[in-house]
């Protein structure tokens, strides 16, 4: 479960710095990757992040991002060369990972960077070399002054996919940079510059043009002087130009837009990324433009793109492997186990225990709030399918419109709304076990396609009719009577023949009474721990009443019952409120009168924390000789109830 919550989280972190860091302008890039070390610092509890950049002759690495957690008082450091921590700068050059938890783990030969680590207080430190291209140019360093840290085989590769996208982030920003630099050269010297550079009339008619342009579109300069702007594209990117072309005549500014060119053999030139702005030469108005090639930019937004691709893929393999269980745990009740020594709960172990090792469909019945859920995965966990993935739905939680994308899968664009491909659970759970919460809520139409795939083993994503086969094992719930349901026509009767081949019958708490003083034992106990408090006292007329309670919202209800008591009860002992259907229950219950004698003197004991002896004892109370008590309570089979350990 820990091992879940750390993928969950690291996935929400890799969420989180893809929305920082994609598709940013290049002001912004900066600031989004300070904000990324941070993120990455106070993820993996360190507390000092650098990012630095070997110079271009390679004689140093120069920090050119860090982060320092609030309150750490150390000087940052600005690089790291022959001269500096060189033990940590040769490895960074040749490619080596450090991970210490201690700086006594350090080589003999590092005396330098363990008599600095030494003087700045570091405790651990974690350096990885990144690559771009396969050539080391960036290196990325995490460590903690507060505390020692062991660098773990997973932390350290969550941290090379996250520093190898802000490696790539870097370069990136590079790019942009570099096209801006030759943005504002074109635009004081056209002619010398390895771009194309041209300027049209507001007909359309090239007038000036560089020799780059020649080059690139193949024609001659004769030829040139009949072109006109729209020969060099086709339809499509014809239409883009036009219409900035117009903006620009229109306000005067300058407006960009991205095409392919058509050279003179019909070829396709691509990835041009064009503006033009409108000049005053003469007296004529002409739009001044040029073409850069921006190949090399695409494909570092692709890398990005891939890198991103492979953790989604990452993230979907992982799903399939039981990563699906994080939806799962939101959805979880907050007793994480069956709780019970009634003869009606030790059955319904006996019909699991039965029927857990096979692949038979299993149908749980039972009234809201009896942990059906929990009888799921106890089947699941003694199955054969016990290391595959169980999938929880509830149908009763899905829109009408979704659950058949939800339970089949769609293509990307399949309907409105679908922009990218989507795994159903019947997928999800292949191999493993699906937990179909809440059946009765399934559509009718839907139903005949379940049916099939209960029948068959197979079904068909909504976009694409390619039959998929599949091997999941079914356990279906539900709060409803089925048979009502088929009456009403509203549950299909061959479905219900295909699901009720093992049926198993959830008890409702008041069935159980015996079952209640363990559950509000474990209640007691954990929410103890939850508030801080100390409750252990529980008095046998609470817990009688309790026992007396018709519990309409069974276990769920019990668990919000002790919640609010825990919450009122000041003292260590318990103190439940009325519960309001109680005098009811009392109505329908009438007591003998050993019963009745039995509730007062537990009253009276509770009153006089289970004193019997002295004036303020119980016997006093009762005007009884304290061995006559004694003897009434063992006849009635009274004793004081153990403190909560």
């Amino acid at each position: 479960m820990k091992d879940l919550d750390n993928k969950k989280s690291f996935e929400s972190l890799l969420v989180e710095l893809s929305a920082k860091l994609i598709n940013l302008p290049l002001e912004s890039i900066d600031l989004a990757i300070e904000s990324s070390l941070n993120l990455l610092t106070e993820f993996f509890g360190a507390d000092r992040c650098h990012l630095g950049e070997f110079s271009s002759n390679q004689s140093k690495i120069e920090v050119s991002y860090f982060y320092l957690r609030p309150g750490i008082n150390i000087p940052q450091t600005t690089d790291v060369g022959e001269h500096y921590l060189p033990f940590v700068y040769e490895s960074i050059k040749k490619d080596r990972l450090i991970a210490i938890s201690k700086p006594s783990e350090l080589p003999d030969h590092a005396k330098q960077e363990r008599a600095e680590f030494e003087r700045l207080g570091i405790r651990s430190l974690l350096v990885l070399p990144l690559q771009i291209d396969y050539v080391v140019q960036f290196g990325l360093s995490l460590s903690t002054i507060t505390k020692h840290i062991k660098w773990e085989k997973q932390s350290i590769n969550q941290i090379m996919i996250v520093a190898n996208i802000l490696a790539n982030t870097i370069q990136r920003k590079m790019a942009l940079k570099q096209i801006l630099d030759e943005k504002e050269w074109s635009e004081a010297v056209i002619e010398g510059m390895p771009q194309i550079t041209y300027v049209f009339d507001l007909q359309g008619k090239l007038k000036r043009w560089n020799k780059d342009a020649e080059a690139i579109l193949g024609y001659s300069a004769e030829e040139m002087k009949d072109k006109f702007i729209g020969d060099f594209y086709n339809d499509e990117d014809m239409k883009r130009v036009m219409k900035v072309v117009e903006k620009v005549i229109e306000d005067g500014r300058e407006h960009q837009v991205e095409y392919d060119f058509i050279n003179k053999s019909g070829e396709i030139v691509p990835s041009y990324y064009g503006s033009g702005k409108l000049m005053d030469i003469g007296d004529e108005q002409y739009i001044v433009g040029q073409s850069i090639n921006i190949s090399e930019i695409k494909q570092a937004q692709e890398e990005i793109a891939r890198q991103l691709e492979e953790i989604k893929e990452l993230k979907n393999q992982l799903e399939t492997e039981n990563i699906y269980l994080r939806h799962e745990l939101k959805s979880i009740s907050s007793f994480g186990n069956i709780i019970g020594e009634s003869d009606i709960l030790k059955h319904i172990f006996y019909r699991i225990e039965q029927v857990a090792p096979l692949d038979t469909t299993v149908l749980l019945e039972g009234e809201t709030g009896t942990g059906k859920e929990l009888f799921a995965k106890n089947i699941h966990k003694k199955s054969t399918r016990s290391d595959k993935p169980l999938v929880t739905v509830n149908c009763a939680a899905l829109p009408a419109s979704l659950i058949e994308s939800e339970l089949f899968g769609h293509e990307k664009g399949a309907f409105t709304g679908a922009l990218q491909k989507q795994i159903g659970r019947f997928e999800l759970a292949s191999g493993g076990t699906l937990f179909l919460d809440e059946i009765s809520e399934i559509p009718i139409e839907l139903q005949v396609k379940l049916l099939r795939v209960l029948q068959e083993g197979e079904f068909e994503r909504i976009g694409n009719p390619k039959t998929i086969k599949i091997d999941v094992r079914i356990i279906a719930a539900t709060n409803r009577n089925l048979e009502e349901e088929i009456k009403k026509g509203r549950f299909r009767k061959d479905l219900y023949y295909r699901l009720n081949v093992y049926p198993i019958t959830i008890a409702p708490l008041r069935d159980r009474p015996d079952d209640i003083p363990l559950l509000v034992e474990h209640f007691v106990k954990r929410f103890n721990q939850k508030f801080k408090k100390n409750i252990t006292r529980i008095p046998w007329n609470v817990m009688d009443n309790l026992k007396l309670y018709h519990w309409p919202g069974n276990i769920r209800e019990l668990e919000n019952i002790i919640e609010r008591a825990m919450i009122l009860s000041n003292s260590n002992t318990l103190k439940v409120e009325k519960l309001k259907s109680l005098e009811q229950a009392y109505n329908k219950k009438l007591q003998t009168l050993a019963e009745h004698e039995r509730d007062y003197i537990i009253q009276v004991l509770d009153q006089t924390m289970w004193r019997i002896n002295g004036p303020k004892g119980a016997a006093s109370v009762l005007d009884m000789h304290p061995e006559t008590l004694r003897s009434r309570m063992r006849k009635l089979g009274i004793k004081r109830p153990n403190p909560i350990t």
